[in-house]
């Protein structure tokens, strides 16, 4: 029974040995990928020669990632019993690397090498857009066909990815690939339908994968974020079929989460405006308004300034360092912001000009336009 035991648990442990070209001495972690959060398991010292190796027990397949201390990742998708062989260098970690004794990890290394011939095809053409300075340059309209055409390629290698490998674990890697930190490559309403589909075919196959659970939590969860977003542009489109140009109410927090309702402003002249601070026209924008504020705020007129950020520490820095002083809130929870969706904001930046009353009386007015506005208001 001993050795029955012992030969049982063997063909669960998973072993990883790696080597990385001019990585000597310094550190990598080993750590278990889930859809919303990852797990470190284990970091060791990189051996001289580049060597170094890690193993765990494992009951299911399971997606893995090898990171360096640049924050450098190198993809795994590893299965009980697997004894994996990984090689890359320490300047291309996670980028040009080879790996032996897994076919699903192969198959991410594959999806990983495309998606980097599209990024650096896509990097190509900002940089020759940018070094374009009219904007009217008939080239201009050459470079955003070619580059919504490598867009359309990537998307759609992804999809014929996903239709072939519907029931291996690396499509969840698929689903969840990016063009940058925050742009998914499936990111449209109508791409839910490949998340299902491919729940519904792991379900049988893995069906007590964590990664399996996870996606189907995700699903659900976008499921009522988008029904939750089509009730408000619904209610937001019978507004605009009306003649009720009535505020729409907001209590946000300040950055002393001191939490400050737009109602409360009643009897002032209001400007609410969304921006954010990485977004270099909203910081333009609201250097203009300044001027505007100063001249303008003893006569009752106020600005509510919603930042879509997620990052306290960079939206108090651009507060600052821009000398914001009016009402700045946010709810510090973009792209979930709920304010956003209730005004149906869908650039930035965008403003709303509230009377003394409470109603909505333009919208997206700026310099001389603006102050005429207020001069009649006020």
């Amino acid at each position: 029974m001993m050795l029955v035991t012992s030969v049982a648990c063997s063909r669960n442990n998973i072993v990883i040995k790696g080597l990385v070209e001019g990585g000597d001495g310094t550190h990598i972690t080993f750590e278990r990928l889930d859809v919303n959060r990852m797990t470190v398991i284990d970091s060791v010292k990189i051996k001289k020669g580049g060597a170094f190796s890690f193993s765990t027990k494992l009951e299911e397949p399971e997606l893995f990632i090898l990171k360096n201390e640049q924050g450098d990742i190198l993809n795994l998708l590893l299965s009980p019993g697997d004894h994996v062989s990984v090689s890359t260098k320490s300047e291309s970690f996670g980028s040009d690397y080879t790996v032996e004794g897994s076919s699903d990890s192969e198959n991410i290394r594959l999806l990983v090498e495309h998606l980097n011939r599209t990024r650096i095809e896509l990097d190509s053409l900002l940089n020759l857009a940018d070094s374009i300075e009219d904007t009217g340059n008939p080239q201009m309209d050459i470079i955003r066909n070619a580059y919504a055409q490598s867009v359309i390629k990537q998307k759609r290698f992804t999809i014929s990815y996903l239709v072939q490998n519907m029931s291996s674990l690396s499509s969840v890697y698929a689903l969840y690939q990016k063009f940058g930190d925050e742009n998914l490559i499936l990111r449209n309403e109508t791409d839910l339908q490949y998340f299902i589909v491919v729940a519904d075919s792991l379900e049988v196959v893995h069906p007590n994968s964590s990664l399996t659970k996870s996606l189907r939590a995700d699903i659900e969860r976008r499921q009522a974020m988008y029904r939750q977003t089509n009730q408000l542009n619904t209610l937001l489109d019978m507004t605009d079929d009306s003649d009720n140009t009535g505020l729409l109410d907001l209590t946000i927090a300040d950055r002393d989460r001191n939490e400050i309702t737009l109602s409360t402003l009643k009897g002032k002249v209001v400007l609410v405006v969304f921006w954010a601070s990485g977004d270099e026209a909203s910081i333009q924008s609201l250097l203009r308004l300044r001027s505007t504020y100063n001249c303008y705020q003893d006569s009752g007129f106020e600005i509510y300034a919603i930042s879509l950020d997620n990052n306290k520490i960079r939206w108090m820095e651009a507060i600052d360092f821009n000398e914001f002083r009016w009402i700045n809130v946010s709810e510090l929870s973009y792209p979930d912001s709920r304010a956003n969706l209730l005004y149906n904001v869908t650039v930035l930046p965008s403003s709303f000009l509230i009377n003394r009353e409470g109603d909505i009386v333009a919208k997206n007015l700026y310099g001389r336009t603006l102050e005429t506005w207020l001069d009649n208001l006020l």
